[in-house]
């Protein structure tokens, strides 16, 4: 039997209800694994009453405790804890906060996607300051509308967006449309930090493989205008992330992402600016170009070089996206960002070698678009099942948090033949959104 261990210890040090060890604790192979059934309105009702549930507790101060040491023990825990609070309408406190890394507690990225998530859900943030190792959050309404998220460092302003894209898919949409949001249902957030940053990944993830998959998987509308690169050590780039709101009452679709099919053609995307030679991204898209010949035999390979002007990018710095798209309309993408005394084409051979090994497992998703994927399947009406390569220590986390905050159900198990892939099935919450005002 293949099952996903994760040490006693860390599952003693979170402190984890039966409810939340449900993620993890219920990884079986494929002949043992519960037969899932198929949601319908049973499981919208489902999902409402668990709503109701969570907007009675919250009129009573009623606070879920989370453990943000717990398993992958970062920022993720936060990002996730915070969307889903601000849905649900769960007050939250959130402890031991990063307690395991070198330098525990919030750092100016984290607080800054907190503030956004309450200023999205008109919450109450207590315990927002740098270093803080415990927050609570006790949101309010989750309304549409234009909001700023600011680092003010060359923290990474995606991870804003990973933590503010759930809330504006379930947003309440407003009655009567101002100019900045004319339909009523569609919000702008403006995002300022780094794009650019170690650690995250880079805007134009999003751009060509994040968004990309969500419309094609879920039917949402969004997009992502990289207005301006923003680098190590000073930030300053700008990104707006707009997306519309669900139609009240209805929820995110379920999702089968399991037919990884073939690549039909690679994109390879560097770029360069303020001291960083022309030339620089130009060598990285070789590099790249032939490594991931090497191994993916007769497909059409799409380069782009370029060099960003001063309008286009803050201070200096190079990157490099690979996108690989799938007869099955899979996206999987890795990147890498320049680092001071590595080569240009290491860094460009590294993300090419992370693309081939994902290609080569046979999964539909890259490593890091499958945690990002684990709060939509569990907001989601119906069964959701992704096939991946072995879930990491973030999908595992994310897993965990979205079983403590909605009423999803998650199992994981190694499919019979598969020797790279792992199977998540979730029966979703049925979330349905704009609850604060059903």
């Amino acid at each position: 039997m293949n099952r996903l261990i994760i040490p006693k210890t860390a599952l003693a040090s979170a402190q984890l209800s039966q409810r939340g060890l449900g993620a993890v604790a219920r990884s079986t192979n494929s002949h043992t694994c519960l037969k899932l059934q198929a949601f319908s309105t049973c499981a919208l009702r489902a999902g409402q009453r668990v709503m109701a549930a969570r907007q009675e507790e919250a009129a009573g101060e009623k606070v879920l405790s989370i453990d943000g040491s717990m398993l992958e023990g970062g920022g993720q825990i936060l990002r996730n804890a915070a969307a889903l609070a601000a849905i649900t309408s769960t007050p939250i406190k959130v402890s031991k906060i990063r307690a395991g890394r070198s330098k525990p507690g919030l750092r100016a990225q984290h607080l800054a996607g907190l503030q956004l998530v309450a200023d999205l859900c008109q919450g109450r943030l207590e315990g927002g300051t740098i270093g803080s190792q415990e927050i609570s959050l006790t949101p309010h309404h989750l309304s549409c509308g234009h909001h700023i998220g600011d680092t003010k460092t060359a923290g990474s302003c995606m991870l804003l967006a990973q933590a503010a894209l759930p809330c504006l898919f379930m947003a309440h949409q407003v009655s009567s449309p101002v100019g900045t949001m004319p339909d009523g249902r569609t919000s702008v957030l403006d995002l300022r930090g780094g794009t650019d940053a170690c650690m995250a990944p880079p805007a134009a993830y999003a751009q060509h493989v994040l968004l990309p998959m969500l419309q094609r998987l879920q039917g949402v509308q969004a997009s992502l205008d990289l207005h301006k690169r923003g680098f190590f050590p000073k930030g300053g780039g700008r990104v707006l992330l707009s997306a519309a709101a669900l139609a009240q009452g209805t929820c995110l679709p379920a999702f089968q992402l399991t037919d990884p099919g073939h690549v039909t053609r690679v994109r390879i995307m560097a770029h360069t600016a303020g001291k960083v030679k022309e030339q620089v991204a130009s060598r990285m898209v070789e590099a790249a170009r032939d490594t991931i010949k090497q191994s993916v035999k007769n497909t059409p390979i799409d380069c782009e070089a370029v060099r960003e002007g001063s309008d286009r990018a803050f201070g200096d710095g190079t990157g490099i996206l690979m996108v690989a798209e799938t007869s099955t309309g899979c996206l999987l993408g890795a990147s890498g960002i320049g680092e001071r005394g590595v080569q240009a084409e290491q860094i460009a051979t590294t993300a090419a070698d992370e693309l081939v090994q994902a290609i080569c497992s046979g999964a539909c998703v890259d490593q890091w678009l499958q945690d990002q994927l684990v709060v939509f399947m569990a907001l989601g009406q119906g069964e959701s099942k992704l096939l991946c390569t072995e879930p990491t220590l973030h999908t595992r986390t994310a897993m965990v948090v979205a079983e403590q905050l909605t009423a999803a159900r998650f199992e994981v198990h190694k499919p019979a033949g598969k020797i790279k892939c792992w199977q998540v099935h979730c029966i979703g919450a049925a979330v349905p959104a704009d609850t604060t005002h059903i």
